[in-house]
């Protein structure tokens, strides 16, 4: 049997005679094969769409939290001048030493020897010559170091030297522990990298800093850490 093709009118007049859309001739490609229906398994039942899980990124728990103020730049090392010397480095000579006064008993008694200082280092008498050693807190100097900046935080004034806080006491200047929160704009010299959970911190002699922005100045901010080292 050839294949019958309507005109307009005809297909018309088909469905004026209620012929239906079944007498109409199909335009199927013959002996296409069917195209294959989609499982039942993956087909909504209902209406209801099977369970598909959301992936969603990891919660990350940052260790530690202290100020949201993070910000990470590399850091430029800052020259604080020839003076400086390491923890522990040995010096044979030293031009000008002063004596570092406790400004309290209690405190001057924890120590077995003399303080010496010259331009922000601190020393001990060792054989023929001097020892450095960490800033001491609660010591007092007359003059500050060279390189010295100052910065306030709190309504305190400090004054900031490669690491060492000090803070003004009557006629004379006053190691103080590292203000939680202060904000200065160079790392101490020795400061060391360290990273957790992605994020890197600097150490340097029990004090830790993360970078931020300060004013669109890079700069670092003193935190309390709380991760392992």
């Amino acid at each position: 049997m050839g294949i019958v093709y309507f005109c307009n009118n005809e297909i018309v007049e088909a469905q004026r005679r209620g012929m239906g859309r079944h007498t109409m001739p199909s335009h199927r490609i013959p002996n296409r094969p069917p195209r294959p229906r989609p499982s039942m398994a993956n087909r909504p039942i209902n209406n209801i769409r099977p369970h598909r899980p959301i992936a969603r990124p990891p919660h990350i728990h940052h260790n530690p939290i202290y100020h949201p103020r993070y910000w990470y730049h590399h850091p430029t090392p800052y020259y604080w001048g020839s003076n400086w010397h390491p923890i522990g480095s040995f010096i044979g000579t030293i031009a000008t030493v002063s004596l570092a006064t406790a400004i309290a008993a209690d405190i001057a008694s924890q120590v077995a020897q003399p303080i010496y200082y010259n331009d922000g280092v601190f020393y001990h008498k060792q054989n023929d010559g001097y020892i450095v050693i960490a800033p001491p807190i609660g010591y007092g100097v007359e003059t500050l170091p060279n390189n010295t900046f100052t910065t306030s935080y709190n309504g305190e004034t400090y004054y900031y030297y490669n690491g060492t806080f000090y803070r003004k006491d009557m006629n004379r200047y006053v190691v103080v522990s590292p203000p939680i929160g202060c904000i200065v704009l160079n790392l101490p010299a020795d400061a060391e990298e360290i990273t957790n959970d992605g994020f890197v911190y600097y150490y340097s002699n029990g004090t830790y800093y993360q970078p931020v922005n300060e004013n669109n100045t890079p700069a670092y901010q003193v935190i309390e850490y709380i991760g392992e080292k």
